[in-house]
């Protein structure tokens, strides 16, 4: 019986974790000046026309930026866009 109790226990901690990382995303994050900020705030349209125009498809430009914000949970959004860019043009030179 104990070892049921503590399979249950794991998993849940097991869960919890997961969770707890996937809306890392998603939380609200000090500045450096102390103020907070939305990670999904607004990101410059001209920036997102570029990035588009790279990969010729709205949902893979989607896709990278996610994949970006899910490797470094602390920046914003318009970073993730800006490296996501960075990131095929520096494939594309290769």
């Amino acid at each position: 019986m104990i070892e049921v109790l503590l399979a249950i226990g794991i998993l849940g901690a097991i869960v919890w974790w997961l969770r707890q990382r996937r809306s890392a995303g998603r939380r609200l994050a000090p500045t450096r000046r102390g103020r907070i900020y939305s990670k999904r705030a607004a990101t410059p349209d001209s920036l997102l026309r570029r990035l588009d125009r790279l990969t010729k498809d709205r949902r893979v430009s989607e896709r990278l930026i996610e994949r970006v914000e899910f490797n470094h949970p602390g920046r914003s959004k318009q970073w993730c866009v800006e490296k996501a860019i960075y990131d095929i043009q520096r494939d594309r030179r290769s």
